[in-house]
């Protein structure tokens, strides 16, 4: 609480006000408040001004605690409200509790020591819901417009909620048709659910579990599946959140990069190579296969390898053939 802090303190006693003051003053220096005590002040103060807090007692000449609890919350539905009430009338704090009263503190000398604390609790429970609603108002838009398919479901698998994402991807008709609708029945093979329910029940985590969806229209496509279990805050149930990602493009992609690399890996297998013992003719100089036969020495080595031949004539063939045209004084050169 500081000097910024906007106060209503609702009271037709004034030395009661003052005590509240004084109070509050001794905890919170800078404390400051709009004092109202009668009907004409406090309309004129609800038209014209907001608060971040309210104190208000209960008995008023012109009207009653629950009265100014409901017109403050019907004008600032956020701000916190601390009631005063009469020695025994802890009943009547019960019920505006019910009707949104943050806190009340008795109406006794003992008790008005506890104001500080309970104001200061009132101003924090506040803060906290309103951080709530934030996140969750941010949750909702996030939920909303991500383009990844998010959803709630049971433990069960049955789904509570999901985005328009995974309503578009799984190709249904209408949101409410995913509604009461089992993860399980979607999955065309049983075991890649119950692999992926097992490991939540487990370990309450999965990340990127890949599985096949059959869609509202038939088709099948790939997903990853990844979610987390957690409880709701305000119930305590349990539930899991997650995410259905459409990989099937990427699947596709990915089975058509292995089968490229198979049918690598088999061109590479079957390029022939010359290594071992061969068989050689030392007359003619033909290599017998491993089937019997003898082949020419180029045509096996074409068919064993992927060299080829260009012909040409050695200086001594040249000299032995052509006799002519080799000079006899030219040395032979391998």
């Amino acid at each position: 609480m500081n000097s910024a802090l906007r106060t209503l303190l609702v009271d037709d006693n004034p030395d009661d006000r003052a005590l509240v003051i004084r109070e509050l003053r001794r905890a919170f220096p800078h404390f400051n408040p709009e004092e109202v005590a009668d009907e004409q002040s406090f309309q004129r103060v609800l038209a014209t001004a907001a608060f971040d807090l309210v104190i208000t007692d209960y008995q008023l000449r012109w009207t009653d605690g629950l009265r100014v609890l409901k017109a403050v919350k019907s004008r600032w539905p956020e701000c916190p409200v601390v009631m005063f009430t009469g020695t025994g009338s802890e009943e009547i704090a019960v019920d505006a509790m019910k009707a949104g009263l943050d806190d009340y503190v008795l109406k006794s000398p003992q008790h008005y020591a506890r104001l500080p604390s309970v104001a200061n609790l009132a101003l924090k429970m506040a803060q906290q819901k309103r951080q709530i609603r934030h996140a969750e108002a941010r949750y909702s838009m996030l939920f909303a417009a991500v383009p990844v398919g998010l959803y709630r479901a049971t433990p069960q698998g049955k789904i509570l909620d999901a985005n328009p994402a995974l309503v578009e991807m799984l190709r249904c008709r209408e949101p409410e048709s995913l509604a009461g609708v089992e993860l399980g029945q979607l999955y065309a093979e049983p075991s890649e659910y119950k692999a992926w329910h097992q490991l939540m029940q487990r370990e309450g985590v999965a990340h990127r579990q890949q599985a096949r969806l059959r869609l509202f229209d038939g088709a099948v496509c790939w997903i990853e599946n990844s979610a987390r279990s957690l409880r709701e805050p305000h119930s305590g149930k349990l539930i899991y959140e997650g995410c259905l990602e459409n990989t099937t493009e990427r699947k596709l992609a990915e089975d058509e990069r292995e089968r490229l690399i198979l049918e690598l890996q088999e061109a590479l297998a079957k390029v022939k190579t010359l290594g071992g013992l061969l068989p050689i003719c030392a007359s003619c100089k033909k290599i017998r296969d491993d089937k019997g036969y003898w082949n020419q020495i180029e045509e096996f080595i074409q068919t064993h390898s992927e060299a080829e031949f260009t012909h040409s004539f050695c200086p001594d063939c040249m000299r032995s053939l052509y006799p002519e045209v080799f000079p006899d004084n030219l040395k032979a050169t391998s």
